[in-house]
């Protein structure tokens, strides 16, 4: 019992360390997992590293890489700035244009990616009268329900992850699921928000800002993820007006993109296991062939900090349950008495812990831990793990996660004010708003 508390301290501390210093948790967890591995839980090298997620980190290199290449050849910027120019004049289209953007983005790998939409949405905002609120978690929501698509990164993990503790999710149903509850809770958002109307161009381009509100931003990391985004979004909205033809290389990205889209819903539907990571690499390795000319620069966008961030994780979580700590933490929770209500606390408790750190991280550690409370209970697999990722993700839209601190950035000094309250009275309603939707949903019924 020694043991498995010195671990779960160890970890404790880690994430506590990797939120308040600027410290890679991925990189931090792996070298603590051999440490811990080594001298607490009498492991070797190769008993640690064996733990290590080789097949996961193979599927977010295949898509990342993918990704990269459409990104470097411009290719996604064309479906964005085409997109935009769809709304036109009917401003009342203009949020869910936003949606869709960012949950199509979202959906082809890194989440982060949909965020260059939410300067976007707010300098659509100050030229068409719209509440920046309204069109900013447009964008946000956007993201978030895209990235529980089969072939991006939260439902890649939460897939694969739940695979390997012995449960089962359907990715299609999963992301279905995730786009519903998005939808119904940016309805939600345009209700409590969207009475509020002003002249077209009372607000500034918040695209064209720099300036940083106080404590918003987390880290130099997190500052160069908002600036960046920023001047991309006011070069995407400085060519949303040109008409621009799509080149060769950029036709047959997105052909390939489709490829990859069609290809992972279709072999799902008819009950085969397609290797995303395998397929989604073979794609991008042969528009590398054909198109060589931005090899370099594409290897360079695959999300290798997310890679090792996961990596680290999992293999850290494969010594606590090697030494039963994940078994006694799951039996600490379910010592509640109501396995029901033991879900639920931890669903509230990963998005309380997500609202301040690593998403990414989270779902990777509560996973594993709500397998036990499966088996004791009673309850659904697919349905509690569905649960606890999708409740970790909705609070991503507070002003402490990087989607929020980049529309607040954004945001005129007018409004900004206004857009953080809104943020923070929304973005931890979903600490509980979202363990009671996905609770009520996806556990109780298959009770």
């Amino acid at each position: 019992m020694t043991a498995q508390i010195i671990a779960i301290s160890i970890f404790v501390v880690l994430f506590i360390v990797g939120t308040i210093r600027r410290i890679h948790l991925g990189a931090a967890a792996l070298a603590a997992a051999v440490c811990v591995g080594l001298f607490v839980a009498s492991e070797t090298v190769a008993d640690v590293l064996g733990g290590f997620p080789v097949s996961l980190m193979l599927l977010l290199l295949g898509v990342t890489y993918l990704i990269s290449i459409a990104k470097t050849n411009g290719t996604l910027d064309l479906v964005v700035t085409r997109a935009v120019a769809l709304a036109g004049s009917r401003t009342w289209l203009i949020p869910w244009v936003l949606f869709a953007i960012s949950t199509l983005i979202a959906s082809l790998g890194n989440p982060l990616a949909a965020m260059v939409t939410i300067p976007i949405a707010l300098v659509l905002a100050g030229k068409n009268g719209l509440d920046p609120v309204v069109t900013g978690l447009a964008a946000i929501n956007g993201s978030l329900a895209g990235c529980f698509a089969p072939t991006s990164l939260y439902g890649i993990l939460t897939v694969q992850i739940a695979k390997d503790s012995g449960a089962s999710i359907n990715p299609i149903l999963q992301f279905v699921y995730t786009l519903a509850v998005v939808i119904v809770l940016q309805f939600a958002v345009q209700f409590v928000f969207g009475r509020r109307r002003r002249g077209a161009g009372a607000a500034s381009t918040g695209a064209q800002r720099i300036t940083i509100g106080a404590g918003v931003a987390k880290d130099n990391a997190e500052y160069d993820d908002i600036v960046g985004s920023q001047t991309e979004a006011v070069r995407l909205m400085q060519r949303a007006e040109e008409r621009v033809r799509l080149s060769a290389e950029q036709w047959w990205t997105a052909i390939a993109l489709l490829v990859l889209i069609v290809g992972v819903i279709g072999t799902s539907l008819i009950g085969i296991e397609l290797d995303l990571g395998t397929f989604a690499l073979a794609l991008a390795v042969i528009l590398n062939l054909v198109f060589p000319a931005r090899v370099a620069e594409a290897v360079k966008g695959i999300d290798w900090p997310t890679i090792l961030l996961v990596g680290g994780i999992v293999t850290y979580v494969g010594v606590l349950q090697r030494l039963g700590a994940v078994d006694s933490i799951a039996d600490w929770i379910a010592g509640i008495g109501v396995p029901l209500l033991a879900v639920f606390a931890i669903c509230v408790f990963g998005g309380l812990v997500s609202a301040f750190a690593s998403t990414t991280a989270l779902i990777a550690v509560l996973i594993p831990l709500a397998v036990p409370l499966v088996e004791l209970g009673g309850l659904p697999a697919g349905g509690v793990i569905m649960a606890l990722a999708i409740s970790s993700t909705l609070v991503d839209s507070s002003p402490f996660s990087t989607s929020g601190a980049i529309m607040v950035a954004s945001s005129s000094d007018a409004d900004r004010p206004r857009v953080t309250k809104a943020l923070l009275r929304w973005g931890m309603s979903m600490v509980v708003v979202g363990p009671v939707i996905t609770v009520l949903t996806l556990v109780v019924p298959g009770m």
